[in-house]
């Protein structure tokens, strides 16, 4: 639900990160500053719908907010909070961008939360976010057991607390697979890990997880923005390193300016890397396959 139009934020030469794009990689915020072209491709069409998707879901979301407390009266634990200007506090009509320094460097954070919610009982407020699964119940659910909110969604509740003070909230995670409309759970003809029904009832489509953000998580974020925007001030381009390839697949940069600017010495260290990897336990897992993907765009590229 978009109440009022995006405005971008000024050209003050400030380095300026998306609350929602923290934990990008060193090369894109890099490029992405150093006002390189963008790569532009041809998109597989699932991928838009997925996208719509997912948009038509939050709205209808926000939608049954709003119509909590009507809905609920006197027993609505949450309502909307709503802006000065009268307007629901979500995406666009509450959006914020705060200059930060720290350890010497300036840099700014824009954040756009899905919305603000009150807690009746003591009238505190708490952001809310919302994120929607396209992996299936099953996926979701065992992610979520074994490692709760994922941790880029916490880094980016984190920056959205230092942009508005707001410490605690709701992330609200929803498949956009749904159970079986009858128990699938002795039916033959779906195999074990299709089924989306366990001990009797269906597996839930929607989780919840409350937050609290600390000192530390605001610290340790501040600490890594700061470091990267010095890179972006000093126009010192970052070498390409294991974990950064786990990134490339929704990179605007991939190919021809990441891959074609790639030292000689930088990769040689990756190839010897996953030289390494092919040899041990690693060989064929994500990780890996990420840096192979990486490697042989290179190939491409220079080819």
């Amino acid at each position: 639900m978009r109440y009022l139009k995006f405005t971008p934020p000024p050209d003050d030469g400030i380095v300026t990160f998306g609350a929602s794009g923290t934990d990008k990689c060193d090369l894109e915020i890099f490029f992405r500053n150093q006002k390189a072209k963008p790569q532009k491709s041809d998109d597989l069409a699932f991928r838009g719908r997925q996208r719509r998707q997912g948009s038509a879901i939050i709205e209808y979301v926000q939608l049954d907010l709003v119509h909590m407390q009507k809905r609920l009266g006197d027993k609505a634990k949450f309502t909307v909070a709503t802006m000065e200007s009268g307007e629901y506090a979500f995406e666009d009509a509450a959006e914020q961008r705060v200059v930060f320094e720290y350890d010497g460097v300036r840099f700014a954070i824009t954040a756009k939360p899905d919305g603000f919610l009150t807690y009746q009982p003591d009238s505190s407020r708490l952001l809310f976010e919302y994120k929607t699964k396209a992996s299936g119940i099953r996926a979701m659910n065992s992610k979520l057991d074994y490692k709760g909110a994922q941790a880029d969604h916490l880094r980016q509740v984190t920056a959205e607390s230092l942009v508005f003070g707001v410490r605690e909230g709701i992330l609200l995670y929803e498949s956009t697979q749904k159970p079986a409309w009858f128990s699938d759970e002795h039916n033959g003809g779906v195999t074990k890990g299709a089924k989306t029904w366990r001990d009797g009832a269906p597996m839930p489509d929607v989780r919840s997880f409350y937050f609290y953000i600390t000192d530390e998580m605001q610290d340790a974020l501040l600490r890594d923005l700061a470091r990267k925007a010095r890179l972006v001030y000093e126009c010192v381009k970052p070498e390409v390193t294991v974990e950064m390839t786990d990134k490339c697949g929704f990179c605007a940069f991939f190919g021809g300016h990441c891959q074609a600017s790639l030292s000689a010495e930088n990769l040689a260290e990756l190839q010897a890397i996953e030289a390494r990897m092919a040899r041990s336990s690693l060989a064929g897992k994500k990780d890996h396959r990420s840096l192979r993907a990486y490697l042989d765009q290179v190939t491409e590229v220079t080819a």
